[in-house]
């Protein structure tokens, strides 16, 4: 499948997991909004409020193309097996971006939160269909590249992983789109050491090579 094709279902699923995110956002009482979720010291509006910096900032002009930069573009794979290496990101990081994500609860309402998905969102789906698949950006603060079509995918993990946190939290069935469920399981098992993997996957192995993301 090329890549022009997997970008806009990627897109499709992201669109389609963003507005169940604005649905539910949109009648949650106080006691929902403050409820505890598996995010250790984040509440329902804490993981609102961290995945929703993404509709928020992705609905504005796109970074610069990188495509004539030397540096090679990485994969999402590869982009998480490095971000969550002993040592990386995900662990470095992990007390900035969950004070962030508390602070961030804080300082917006929750009207706003719901909002960002609602409106920003599409916006955000609406600038990523003009862009081409293979447009080279920085991912986050990372220090790496990747085309749009592995940004997409690395959000459209994001958004679904998240999604779930709420849903478990407000005690609601997991209603994820069937496509973002699909890729993410996909990426999640790209991720993980391919031997240890499969062998795990099929009782040939007691030592799992789970959980792969922090």
């Amino acid at each position: 499948m090329d890549d022009v094709v997997v970008y806009r279902d990627r897109l499709d699923a992201l669109e389609r997991t963003w507005r169940v995110w604005a649905e539910l956002g949109t009648d949650l009482t106080e006691d929902q909004w403050t409820a505890a979720t598996r995010c250790p010291g984040w509440d329902v509006a804490a993981v609102y409020a961290h995945h929703s910096t993404f509709p928020r900032d992705m609905d504005g002009p796109l970074p610069p193309s990188m495509s004539s930069s030397s540096e090679e573009p990485v994969t999402a794979v590869e982009a998480l097996r490095r971000f969550n290496a002993p040592g990386g990101l995900a662990y470095a990081a992990a007390e900035v971006v969950a004070d962030r994500a508390v602070s961030g609860a804080a300082e917006a309402g929750r009207g706003e939160l719901a909002e960002r998905f609602a409106v920003r969102g599409p916006g955000a789906v609406r600038r990523l269909r003009a862009a081409e698949a293979t447009r080279v950006a920085p991912w986050g603060g990372t220090g790496v590249v990747v085309e749009l079509v592995e940004a997409v995918r690395l959000v459209l993990l994001e958004a679904t992983v998240h999604l779930l946190d709420v849903q478990r939290a407000l005690g609601r069935p997991p209603l994820v789109p069937p496509q973002a469920l699909s890729d993410t399981a996909r990426l999640l098992a790209e991720v993980a050491p391919p031997v240890d993997f499969i062998e795990a996957a099929t009782g040939r192995s007691t030592r799992s090579p789970l959980p792969v993301l922090r």
